[in-house]
Order: C-alpha cells, then structure tokens, then sequence
C-alpha cells in the first residue's frame, strides 16, 4: 500500500509539471489560459500585483536573471531615481523587468510597457510624432546656454512662415521647443545643412557642428548631444597673434540616435556657431524626425 501512495504522489507531482492550467476554461491553449467569466455581474481581467516605485527601489536587489520577464503595476512613481535598476519609474504604469538591458552601472531595468495618447492629437500623428523641414533663408535664434565653447543658435520651430515645409505634428511645438508628451524611448534624427559645396569665411573661434538642448522639467538646461560638422576643417594659425582668415567649405551635420525621455521635458534644435561668420551662410535646410519607439 505504500507503494502505492508513492507511485500515486510521483504520478500527480508528473502531471503538475508538464500540465497547462485553464481559468474558466476546460481546454487550456497555453501553459496559462485565462477565459473570461460568464457573470456578468464581476468585472473581468487580470490584476498583475500592485505596489509603488519605492518599494521596487527597497527590493532592487531581489531582481536578477530569474526574475526576467516579471510583470507589475506601479500606483506611484519612485520619490528617488538614484537606484540604477529603478531609475526608469517616474510615472504611473504597467512596467516589466528586463533584466538584459543595460541601467548605466549594470544591467537589469524596470521599463514601462507602451501606451498611446490619452487624448490623440488632431493631426492624427502617434505618440510623440513630430517631422519638419525647412529650407531657404532660415532666421537662427540666439540663446546664451553656457553649455559649449561658443554660441548656440536654434530653429525657429514655431514660426508660421514658409521656411518650414512638410510639418506635422504641431502641436507638440511650444516657443520653438519640443515638447516630450509621455516617458519612453524616442528616435531622434536630425541635419544641418549649409548649401552644396558652400565655401565660407571662418576665424578660429572652435568647430561649428549641430546640437540639440534638453530642458528638464525643473528649467535645467543640458546637452543632449553634439556633432561637429562633417568637412570642416578649422586651421588654427596666428600670425603675429592675429587669427588667420581661412575659407573651407561645409557640408553639413547630423545626429540620428536613440534616446530616453521623460515627459514635459523639452528640446531645442540648432547649430554651435564656433568660428563660422553666420552672416555668410545661405541656403541654409534643416529636416528634423521625433518619433517614440518604446
């Protein structure tokens, strides 16, 4: 008889493992298979476990390689973005453990899982939309930034006038910046460029290039990035300490990358003048992409 209990417990521990489980249905498709009920009267779904960004950040160390994969909704944004694993959590949301994906330090991320517009714009564009051109006699905007060696010049995003062509998703544009509208991943691509072949007077004053600035929502003002631009070549030659005139002809700059947001935070669009005489540059086009992708 002992034997037999034995045999009994290996036989159903067997079915356990390899067994799909079914809710509400009898026919499982999966290893999870939930149907939803026949009351009417109890809401359906399911609620994955809820609790807040700080007790994600209090437990950051529970999550490794086993833990891959794992699902939770988050009520409240973590008070505390230190915690490289949890620096990801500053809204409300569905979030996913990922615990390949590089947190700066290391790896393992919590990444919210995407989500639209609460309101969809009216130009019918996604999440984050945004594409412009402009070309012709382009009216730079000076800002003192402080952030590179010399002045910083940015695109006149908001104006009206037929400089910008092709544009959609306007709204989203607010004093000549872009405004981020949801926390996520954002493919960023944007040029630069001076005419075809355009040869212009430069002093040696650093190697102009295109630039975008990121706003936080607090007002901080960073670089976001910064390239130089392509077929430049600045000869730094003083001659009786008087910078010597050289003409070069320029191409232009772009930067295509991706990058992490959070929303309300802004962005604006320019050059870094460093020795270029802008008074000299015609012909000037810019083409400018945002889209989010995460």
């Amino acid at each position: 008889m002992k034997k037999c209990y034995i045999l009994f417990t290996a036989l159903l521990c067997s079915y356990s493992i390899n067994a799909q489980v079914g809710i509400n249905t009898d026919d499982p498709k999966a290893t999870l298979d939930v149907s939803k009920g026949t009351d009417a009267s109890k809401p359906q779904g399911i609620i994955p476990p809820r609790v807040t960004g700080d007790e994600l950040r209090a437990n950051a160390a529970l999550y490794g390689s086993a833990q891959n994969g794992t699902i939770v909704y988050v009520t409240a944004p973590g008070t505390i973005t230190t915690e490289p694993k949890t620096s990801g959590i500053t809204s409300r949301g569905l979030f996913i453990y990922d615990a390949d994906e590089s947190n700066g330090t290391g790896t393992g991320l919590w990444q919210i899982l995407p989500d639209g517009l609460a309101t969809p714009s009216s130009n019918g564009t996604g999440d984050g939309a945004y594409a412009a051109k402009l070309n012709g006699n382009i009216n730079l905007l000076s800002l003192s930034a402080g952030l590179f060696a010399s002045d910083f010049y940015y695109l006149p995003l908001s104006t009206t006038t037929s400089v910008i062509e092709n544009q959609m998703g306007s709204s989203l544009i607010t004093n000549d910046e872009y405004i981020v509208p949801s926390t996520g991943l954002y493919q960023i691509n944007y040029s630069y460029r001076t005419g075809s072949g355009l040869t212009a007077e430069l002093l040696s004053g650093g190697t102009p290039g295109v630039a975008i600035l990121k706003t936080s929502t607090t007002g901080t003002r960073t670089r976001l990035d910064y390239r130089q631009f392509g077929g430049v070549n600045l000869l730094n030659i003083t001659v009786a300490l008087i910078p010597i005139v050289v003409s070069v002809s320029l191409t232009q700059g772009q930067i295509s990358h991706i990058y992490q947001f959070q929303a309300g935070e802004s962005l604006r669009f320019g050059i870094v003048k460093g020795g270029v005489n802008l008074s000299l540059l015609d012909n000037r086009s810019a083409e400018i992409s945002i889209f989010r992708i995460k």
